[in-house]
């Protein structure tokens, strides 16, 4: 009888034992480890890049970042950036292009992504408008690399001026229409 009793917890503290997470090892998975460097340098670009940031492009416009994260996970990471570009120009823009480039540490492009701002009706972005969208680039892993960076580029399109004709179209004077012909056709039923 004494055996049994001791015998059931001793049991139940084996079961206990193998149980635990400590007690198979401290082994880590390998994905926990690039996980863990992949936060850390989440944390480190947090700390170095406070938004908002202004950038001016003299002929361009201006273009505002809001905010600017390194998201994703490891294999796939990339820099998230949202903006809003104004018209600063003399006139309209019949559209603008915003690029985030994502630099590696010898400053090469590793990768870029473009966004295309342009009204949906047929009209310009007037001067002093404002335009709000999110860019995504991948890091392709340039993230690892100590001095990687990110940048903003901005290139607007003006629309063009008419060309004048070559010779120049005669001035309009008077324009008369004439009466669009009649034309008079018996009636089948009539009878003549």
């Amino acid at each position: 009888m004494s055996r049994r009793r001791f015998g059931f917890p001793a049991l139940l503290l084996f079961a206990a034992a193998c149980a635990s997470p400590g007690a198979a090892g401290s082994k880590t998975h390998p994905l926990e480890q690039e996980l863990s460097q992949f936060q850390a340098c989440q944390q480190v670009f947090r700390e170095q890049n406070t938004a908002p940031y202004t950038f001016d492009f003299p002929g361009h416009g201006r273009v505002t970042v809001r905010e600017v994260t390194l998201d994703g996970f490891p294999g796939n990471t990339y820099v998230r950036c949202r903006f809003h570009y104004q018209n600063r120009t003399a006139k309209p823009v019949a559209r603008a292009w915003v690029y985030l480039d994502v630099l590696d540490g010898q400053g090469r492009m590793v990768g870029s992504q473009a966004s295309i701002l342009f009204m949906p009706i047929p009209t310009e972005i007037a001067r002093g408008s404002y335009f709000a969208d999110e860019l995504r680039a991948q890091t392709y892993d340039a993230h690892l690399q100590p001095g990687w960076s990110w940048r903003i580029r901005c290139k607007a399109i003006f629309e063009e001026e008419d060309e004048p004709l070559d010779p120049p179209a005669p001035e309009p004077g008077r324009i008369t229409i004439d009466p669009a012909p009649v034309i008079l056709k018996p009636a089948p039923w009539r009878v003549n």
